[in-house]
């Protein structure tokens, strides 16, 4: 349902979009070949915020002229943005875990309305036990992998020349003592 003109737009509201200094910025090239995969922490940033906003502005017209799949699309992204909102909470008390199912159960049927033969995937279904893990684990921001995701990013970029240890053992200090010295600025 995006159009390249549609794309255009939501790069160009990302661009435009203040965020205070320690929220996540989606990549301004969002959804664009040369930026290559997000990487889940932009993902999670661009649906919690710049997509529902976005769109809301884009199709705004469409749903209030009664387009019945722009209506469901953009309420689908909505549902999704709130799931991923209670799911990144600081908190996972029964009423969030409650809530987020809520969510997530709404924006699968959705997704499931938007594309009648199509089929869930199993994140899909391993979405519907994520309250379970926060029950047992506390919130996610204790236990997710976005930190290590950007580490193992940052070592695929570089040439070891087959030296083992070194570079690894730079890169976990550099990586440790950027992380200390954000949480004392923050």
């Amino acid at each position: 349902m995006l159009f390249t003109d549609d794309l255009k737009c939501i790069q160009s509201d990302i661009k435009k979009t203040l965020r205070p200094s320690n929220a996540p910025t989606p990549p301004s090239n969002f959804g664009s070949p040369s930026h290559g995969k997000l990487k889940a922490d932009e993902w999670r940033a661009c649906i919690e915020f710049d997509l529902p906003v976005s769109l809301a502005k884009l199709w705004g017209g469409e749903v209030a002229d009664g387009d019945h799949d722009y209506a469901l699309a953009l309420e689908s992204t909505f549902l999704l943005a709130m799931a991923i909102r209670y799911a990144t909470s600081h908190r996972s008390t029964p009423r969030h875990l409650e809530k987020y199912l809520n969510y997530m159960q709404k924006y699968l049927q959705t997704v499931l309305d938007l594309h009648p033969s199509g089929k869930l995937l199993p994140n899909h279904h391993n979405a519907l036990h994520l309250p379970k893990f926060m029950e047992y684990f506390g919130p996610i921001h204790g236990w997710w992998m976005f930190p290590f995701e950007r580490l193992i990013g940052l070592l695929q970029k570089h040439k070891t020349n087959f030296k083992f240890g070194e570079l690894e053992e730079t890169v976990i200090k550099t990586f440790c003592a950027t992380s200390y010295l954000k949480r004392l600025l923050n």
